[in-house]
């Protein structure tokens, strides 16, 4: 009989513990999970607004390419000088830029920051993490 005691003293000590995981630890895993779920919706808005400036900025750079292409690489003042200098034969090119000064550039729909970083009271656009 001694022996039964002994051995269900233990069992008592690990149902109170498995009562104590369940009563106050899964409530607080359970709270913690919902916190990393909008962690992770975050990262995925974060993920997709990276994603939306890297396309910005690669059209952006296409059309400086292109208007280098377009315009040439020398600034205008330079060119201005090498013209002056009569020294034009290799700057020279069909559809110069300079015959296009009429025509206006038109900046494409480009997102705004503003609208993905709102500024918060305090004037800063982001909040400090809960600690």
């Amino acid at each position: 009989m001694t022996y039964e005691l002994s051995t269900y003293k233990p069992c008592c000590v690990i149902r109170n513990d498995s009562s104590q995981i369940l009563n106050e630890n899964v409530p607080k895993m359970k709270i913690k999970a919902l916190e990393m779920k909008k962690v992770y919706a975050k990262i995925d808005k974060m993920e997709t607004f990276v994603k939306m400036v890297g396309q910005n900025a690669a059209t952006l750079e296409q059309q400086v390419i292109q208007a280098e292409n377009d315009c040439g690489n020398l600034p205008h003042a330079i060119r201005k000088l090498l013209h002056s200098i009569s020294v034009p034969s290799f700057l020279n090119k069909k559809g110069s830029c300079y015959n296009q000064q009429n025509s206006t550039y038109e900046l494409p729909n480009l997102y705004r920051s503003e609208a993905y970083f709102p500024e918060s009271s305090d004037g800063t656009y982001f909040n400090k993490p809960n600690t």
